[in-house]
């Protein structure tokens, strides 16, 4: 199975590329299923026809499906949100407010973004194409395995083991309801399936992201960030694609100054993100929906490629044996040397590079052995480790 994710700024034409992405893929042969994670959905608006919380078939080969993001909260998170909502309620906060309390900003993206996991289980499909949310809401949901993992290794066994000491004296003598064991079942099932997602997304044999950009300061700006976060966590990028490319052609004066912003910016493009490969997509004289228009936005898009192929492969992580001991370096992209901190501690590594923190699960290979050195140079970042 191949996924791919495509995220970028809001606006930039993630839904459009997407949906024509998914549909030449159909139209070669492959299965595919293009499954919208954004809240505000418009993949039906793209293919001009109503999806829903199921797959539905749009073309030969092809398919959408619309999250229902309530639906799968209450799948995933009910237990848990009803005790949180019962929690919340006997500090005396209002129904209505502890029932909102009780989901947590990018949750819905979240458990949208889960429905890879039952697709790459089930093995439906050959390609599974996904219109993320915008790059803000992508961020936070693509770190959320990470961060859940850990809870899950670190505190959740902690708790529980506690609960059951204390659970018949604190359900007594504690001025809130003390969480019962299916809630802590409910945790478990949760954060088990978010490592499973961790593993699918960091699998760079089957998943990429693609980063849409336009040409214009801010969008590349907010696409460099986005490009260090996916390194930083193990993400591979195969592809850039710039959007909203004016035709050469146009005579207009007005427009004729934009394709000589848009050349500069296209020039920065690449010298920021090579050897990521760039594939350009023109502006079209009209607003591109339906089939026909999204198939031939596509084939000027990728010409003869497949659209599934992965452009490009770079490790993120790389450990070595070398000199008796190992070495470990990690790409960090458009990152400054003074905004890196890291340090190890028992068998974690962790990195923070700005406001992003990671903490990478050392190889049992390196349990042994501690950091001798470490330098950044050419946008990696390596670490010596020796006993």
């Amino acid at each position: 199975m191949r996924i791919i994710l495509f995220t970028g700024k809001g606006g930039v034409g993630k839904t459009t590329l997407s949906a024509a992405t998914a549909l030449l893929s159909a139209k070669r042969g492959y299965k595919t299923l293009v499954i919208s994670t954004d809240a505000a959905h418009s993949l039906s608006d793209s293919f001009e026809i109503q999806l829903s919380n199921q797959p539905k078939r749009i073309a030969p080969q092809l398919y959408g499906q619309e999250i229902n993001t309530l639906e799968e909260i209450e799948k995933k998170w009910g237990e848990i949100k009803s005790y949180l909502a019962e929690l919340f309620a006997s500090q005396g906060i209002d129904t209505i407010e502890a029932e909102e309390m009780s989901i947590f900003p990018g949750m819905e993206e979240l458990f949208s973004l889960m429905e890879i996991r039952n697709h790459n289980k089930k093995s439906d499909y050959d390609v599974i194409i996904i219109d993320c949310a915008p790059t803000g809401d992508t961020l936070r949901l693509l770190s959320a395995p990470e961060i859940t993992g850990w809870y899950l290794k670190h505190i959740f066994p902690i708790q529980r083991t506690a609960a059951k000491a204390v659970r018949p004296v604190a359900s007594k003598v504690l001025p809130f309801p003390f969480p019962k064991d299916r809630v802590f079942g409910a945790m478990k099932r949760l954060t088990s399936q978010l490592a499973e997602m961790k593993e699918i997304l960091e699998d760079t044999k089957k998943t990429s992201i693609r980063l849409v950009i336009n040409p214009e300061k801010m969008v590349i700006k907010e696409t460099q960030r986005s490009f260090t976060f996916f390194s930083l966590f193990g993400y591979a990028v195969d592809l850039i694609i710039v959007n909203r490319i004016i035709p050469p052609e146009v005579q207009d004066f007005y427009f004729k100054k934009w394709i000589t912003i848009q050349a500069t910016y296209k020039q920065m493009i690449k010298e920021c993100f090579a050897p990521v490969p760039i594939l350009s997509s023109e502006l079209f004289s009209q607003e591109i929906v339906g089939t026909d228009l999204l198939y031939k936005m596509a084939k000027k898009i990728y010409n003869e490629k497949d659209p599934t192929q992965i452009f490009f492969t770079q490790k993120p992580i790389i450990i070595e044996k070398k000199d008796g001991g190992f070495d470990l370096s990690l790409n960090l992209p458009f990152v400054q040397k003074k905004d890196l901190n890291l340090f190890q501690k028992g068998e974690e590594l962790h990195i923070r590079v700005g406001s992003y923190k990671r903490n990478i699960l050392l190889p049992h290979s390196l349990l042994n052995h501690s950091i001798k050195k470490a330098k950044f140079e050419e946008e990696r970042l390596r670490i010596s480790f020796r006993q």
